[in-house]
């Protein structure tokens, strides 16, 4: 397919730059900020001093000598989201950020007496701000429990006549209940929780609980995002599907090596996230399941996700594979191949187009999550599952940049606008249905309301699907890995080490290089023995 020229896409990439700025920026230089966004916490308390602290703790309350810690970085989602919704930032920040952070470290001990301990610690402070033991101990008597539970809030320099208590229901008999009777941010009450078995405090912390009212909103708003994320998983699995038949259909028009690369390429660096985020999907416990279990449920979810992957690997390389007979068939040459003498070049002009289109589609984004902002509310809580600081080696973060590029460009683009062009007809709906199914999967992102992930992803997914039509794969291909590599690599860099952004600004460059490398190699090993584009 002939290359039109791209000197228009200079002049909306620096558009996209001026929307970035002027979004991002802007607010800040005209005092309308958003002061009730709530952004993950900088720790200035290391993982190995908050494991000191609570190994310091258990052993002082006389749990025993500690053998061994795990420290994960938690989040409390339902109050960051309270707080947010109802725009309580700034008193939340003044009363309760060191009693009740929305942000903290939780550490797992072992100890010699073959007892299991959870501390959460301060990020900022390193102070112990509430632990539990397991134990399948017995409940205790209403007045027992209540007696042993003040006794241990006094200790801890409470007032127990400054609070109301609640007796244990039949689902937690062993948990008591203190409200505040005054202090609380806005109607969520200030609340210590004590938990007793076999007539020993097995368990303490202090909350600020939330109004049912909008725990069940955003449970409706999770369920919503869940039913959108199955959506997709049904859609994606018959385009797959779609995608077998096709291949099998014009097996003699494919050649079945093509696409290999890129397959192997998203398959390792997917596995290897899976194992860098062990610790992340120690987070993932519901309130409903045993945080203790978190780490054996951990390498069975790296393991369970390895397995997913191989089947989005499939998916990927027949949607690779079964593509390119429906865009040929079409006359449309959307992604030239190795043997052609144009390969090499069109990589680097790919490459270049999509460093332009990155830094439009960026621009984009961020008008679209400012709007969002301003006018329906939207507010994002942060996600531990997907924290840097829940990874074995942050470093390597950004590489997931070119699986998302790989297997949704391949998906989505690349073969779903075929599928669609080929059943619909009409352009714009063959860019529109596969944009949105791609964009059922986002809103599974802690961003609320939850439609509002879903009309941004999709509004870039038209824009992906009509560069992808104006340039073909290779660039979009490239616009989607830089894109994902600035957002991932700003990240990194905010992580504030010298190593960090070095690394960062590599990662930002990987694009150029891969491109750089593919055209230097196809130079030496095909040449002028290959056959012109067409």
């Amino acid at each position: 397919m002939p290359r039109p020229q791209s000197s228009r896409l200079g002049t909306l990439a620096i558009i996209g730059i001026l929307l970035f700025a002027v979004t991002n920026w802007w607010p800040l230089l005209t005092g309308k900020e958003n002061k009730n966004a709530i952004t993950e916490t900088r720790p200035t308390v290391t993982k190995q001093a908050a494991a000191v602290a609570a190994k310091s703790y258990v052993e002082r309350a006389g749990g025993g000598k500690t053998n061994r810690a795990s420290v994960v970085y938690q989040s409390n989602k339902l109050l960051s989201g309270y707080v947010q919704k109802e725009r309580l930032t700034a008193d939340y920040n003044s009363r309760f950020l060191g009693r009740v952070p929305i942000d903290f470290y939780r550490v797992e001990l072992t100890t010699d007496r073959n007892a299991d301990y959870l501390v959460d610690v301060n990020m900022t402070n390193g102070s112990v701000i509430g632990w539990q033991t397991r134990s399948k101990g017995e409940a205790p008597s209403v007045r027992e429990g209540r007696r042993i539970a003040e006794s241990y809030l006094r200790q801890a320099g409470k007032t127990p006549d400054d609070y109301q208590a609640f007796n244990p229901n039949t689902s937690s008999p062993y948990q008591f209940a203190f409200e505040h009777r005054s202090d609380k941010l806005g109607e969520a009450k200030l609340r210590e929780i004590v938990e007793i078995r076999d007539g020993q405090v097995t368990a303490f912390r202090t909350e600020l609980r939330v109004p049912d009212s909008h725990y069940d909103w955003v449970k409706r708003q999770d369920r919503t995002a869940s039913y959108w994320t199955q959506w997709n998983m049904t859609l994606s699995a018959l385009m797959g599907i779609a995608a077998i038949v096709f291949a099998i259909v014009y097996r003699k028009q494919i050649s079945f090596v093509r696409g290999i690369w890129l397959t192997i390429t998203f398959l390792v660096l997917y596995w290897i996230n899976n194992v860098n985020m062990l610790p992340a999907f120690k987070t993932l416990d519901g309130p409903a399941a045993d945080p203790f279990l978190a780490s054996d449920e951990a390498v069975v979810m790296v393991m369970v996700m390895n397995v997913v992957v191989a089947v989005l690997g499939i998916i990927g390389y027949f949607s690779l594979a079964a593509g390119e007979p429906l865009w040929r068939g079409m006359g449309l040459n959307v992604w030239p191949r190795w043997r052609e003498a144009g390969f090499g070049r069109d990589t680097l002009d790919s490459m270049k187009r999509g460093y332009l289109l990155a830094l439009l589609i960026l621009g984009i984004q961020s008008l679209l999550f400012f709007i969002a902002e301003q006018r329906f509310d939207m507010w994002a809580v942060n996600d531990p599952s997907g924290s840097m600081y829940n990874l074995l080696r942050p470093e390597l973060f950004p590489l997931m940049a070119w699986t998302a590029a790989i297997s949704e460009e391949a998906v989505y683009r690349f073969f779903g606008i075929a599928l669609f062009k080929k059943l619909l007809y009409f352009r714009f709906l063959a860019i529109l249905v596969p944009s949105i199914i791609w964009a059922l999967s986002h809103t599974q992102y802690p961003i609320y309301p939850v439609y509002t992930r879903l009309v941004e992803v999709t509004i870039l997914g038209i824009v992906f699907g009509y560069a992808f039509l104006k340039f073909g794969f290779a660039t979009v291909l490239f616009a989607h890995a830089t894109m994902d590599s600035l957002l991932m690599s700003f990240s990194l860099m905010n992580m504030g080490g010298t190593g960090d952004v070095a690394l960062g600004l590599f990662y930002i460059a990987m694009p150029a290089l891969v491109a750089w490398i593919i055209w230097r190699l196809h130079r030496i090993l095909v040449g002028r023995r290959s056959t012109p584009l067409t």
